[in-house]
């Protein structure tokens, strides 16, 4: 890993050389974001529950979220036309931001571009498994389908496969954090170096490279154990249920086939198990859209496999598949967008905790049915309306109140600046 760190760090290096430190003139920084805001009403079997997650609760039918975001970008071209800058996405809400985004940001990274030979970045940002995918929540309206919003409003008492993503993109489910029953933020912009070739013939390829799942941002200040004295960023290397040596990339297609435009992608993940029992990370996705006169269909299959599971517990049949349909006409769009999914929580032959969050052996299913439009009434400025129906079916039979089934409607406005 310190190799390969290393020489991308050289090339880069390398790369600066090439291109002379001349500058035409200083970077150029632009501020923009968006400001959402959102009513959420939901009507679900856990509103009345008492279970596990949600003892003796009481809960309203609707809330209101706010979600606030201030993004600076600076760009810089160098006279023998190296491109260069970075991006700083703020959270600028009044509260903690939830989900696991971010303390003070989103992402802040750093790139490194060129018309030849591609694109650099390095930083806190999503990796190319996720950039690059292809799915139904692709060409979803209003807050993102399938993998929009609802999740903020919705009940869950167990472990389910909410969203169309491969892990990395779905959150931490180590069975030391947090109860992510519907995915998060947490995995998402961990640190990585992603390289990005240029686009030929409608085909290119990218790749990252991350230390592992948990270094993001500055990384945890630790201690040698037993000890005082700092030992910096935080290099542990015993996570259990977490991997490192982590690479992650894919390959898309965008193009047309007469009047047709056609998008294909495969991606995946890969690391190495920090700890002995548990599995290596391995998943991947292969999905498509086909766009016509204002309309797309698009879909994928993901399969996570066992991906950081202990190996004890066999469980290796995690899996997803979705598909979608869009129209758009002026300022006005629409879409429906479906998901079904599998977690396979394994045998759970081992100490409790160690499948993660699931609470029983067996397979959780999860369906969601998405519908979403959205209306441009002014530059920026975008109303949309949402309604989903989720179904989530636990495997553990001796609690049936952990089972869900709800309709969870979204009225928001979006505006963009």
């Amino acid at each position: 890993m310190k190799q390969i760190l290393l020489a991308t760090t050289t090339l880069i290096g390398a790369v600066g050389l090439f291109a002379g430190a001349a500058l035409a003139e200083t970077p150029k920084v632009t501020i923009g974001g968006y400001e959402n805001f959102e009513i959420g009403y939901v009507s679900d079997d856990m509103d009345a529950a008492a279970t596990a997650a949600q003892a003796g609760s009481s809960q309203r039918e609707s809330a209101f979220r706010n979600d606030t975001q201030v993004d600076f970008k600076i760009d810089g071209k160098s006279e023998s036309g190296l491109s260069y800058g970075g991006e700083i996405d703020l959270l600028a809400d009044v509260t903690s931001d939830s989900f696991g985004r971010g303390v003070n940001a989103s992402k802040t990274y750093m790139f490194l571009s060129g018309d030849k030979w591609g694109r650099v970045e390095m930083g806190s940002e999503v990796g190319a498994s996720g950039t690059m995918k292809v799915d139904a929540g692709t060409i979803a309206r209003a807050t993102g389908g399938i993998n929009g919003d609802w999740s903020y409003f919705a009940n869950a008492g167990d472990q389910f496969l909410a969203g169309a993503s491969l892990p990395l993109g779905y959150g931490n489910l180590n069975p030391a954090g947090t109860t992510n029953f519907t995915g998060d933020h947490t995995e998402e912009n961990i640190n990585k170096i992603t390289y990005y070739t240029p686009r030929w013939s409608g085909f290119q390829v990218g790749v990252s490279v991350s230390p592992d799942e948990t270094n993001r941002g500055q990384g945890s200040v630790t201690s040698l154990a037993g000890g005082t004295a700092p030992a910096g960023v935080n290099r542990t290397d015993t996570n259990a249920g977490f991997s490192d040596n982590i690479w992650s990339g894919g390959i898309n297609y965008d193009g047309k086939v007469g009047d047709v435009g056609v998008s294909v992608a495969a991606t995946g993940e890969w690391g190495n198990a920090q700890v002995a029992g548990y599995e290596d990370l391995k998943a991947w996705n292969v999905g498509g859209k086909l766009a016509y006169m204002g309309w797309s269909i698009a879909g994928s299959y993901g399969d996570w496999g066992d991906s950081n599971t202990l190996s004890a517990d066999n469980a290796d049949g995690t899996w997803y598949w979705d598909l979608g349909l869009a129209y758009e006409h002026g300022p006005f769009g629409v879409s429906l967008t479906y998901l079904h999914s599998e977690f396979d929580c394994g045998l759970a032959t081992a100490a409790a905790g160690t499948t993660f969050n699931c609470s029983a052996a067996g397979k959780n299913d999860f369906d969601n049915f998405v519908a979403g439009a959205d209306y441009k009434l002014a530059p920026g400025f975008t109303p949309y309306v949402e309604v989903s129906w989720y179904d989530q079916d636990s495997a553990n039979l001796a609690a049936p109140s952990l089972d869900n089934k709800g309709v969870l409607g979204i009225v928001g406005t979006q505006l963009n600046f």
